[in-house]
């Protein structure tokens, strides 16, 4: 069972790297993780965990729940998040033309400095959370609306989590790069 805290209940989603075995998902009940409700793809034998983790913050909960996730033999490579966009999602979620945002992040109008992509082989892909603090500084606040500190925490975990599977599980003297 997973410990009582204080605090309220988080729901998140941990993308993992396979789908779970039977035995794994037996192990993260015995290691606490019976907050975890798990989805599987066997098409591509890709799996998720959905987690409902009491804790004081989201990024206690989030934390808590990659721990036992690990514990039960697992690896999770991702948290599920809205904030990779293209220029397109970016032209939707701020009312504006695709042409329109695309000479904005190509500095051919507004005051330049938009936030570089995040990556840009094909389709460049932004941060939202960066996006839209852009906006709010260039045009002021509600244009858009800027993402909730939980947007943030889960955009920030997703990163973070996504750049440790990079470096395997073993970012050695990389890890100094999060640290402050």
């Amino acid at each position: 069972m997973t410990e009582q805290m204080t605090g309220e209940t988080f729901e998140f989603t941990f993308v993992l790297s396979a789908a779970p075995t039977g035995e794994q998902l037996d192990s993260l009940f015995e290691v606490g993780g019976d907050d975890a409700t798990p989805e599987l793809n066997p098409k591509t034998n890709t799996g998720s965990l959905h987690f409902a983790r009491r804790a004081p913050t989201l990024a206690e909960a989030l934390v808590s729940a990659l721990h036992t996730v690990e514990a039960a033999g697992l690896r999770a490579v991702a948290v599920e998040s809205n904030d990779l966009v293209t220029l397109r999602d970016i032209a939707a979620r701020t009312g504006r033309t695709y042409e329109g945002v695309r000479l904005l992040a190509t500095g051919q109008r507004g005051p330049g400095a938009f936030p570089p992509p995040m990556a840009s082989s094909g389709a460049a892909l932004y941060s939202w959370v960066q996006v839209a603090d852009w906006f709010d500084a260039v045009f002021g606040p509600g244009a858009p609306a800027l993402p909730s500190e939980f947007d943030r925490t889960i955009a920030t975990a997703d990163h973070l989590i996504r750049a440790r599977a990079l470096a395997g599980g073993e970012s050695g003297v990389l890890a100094g790069l999060v640290g402050t």
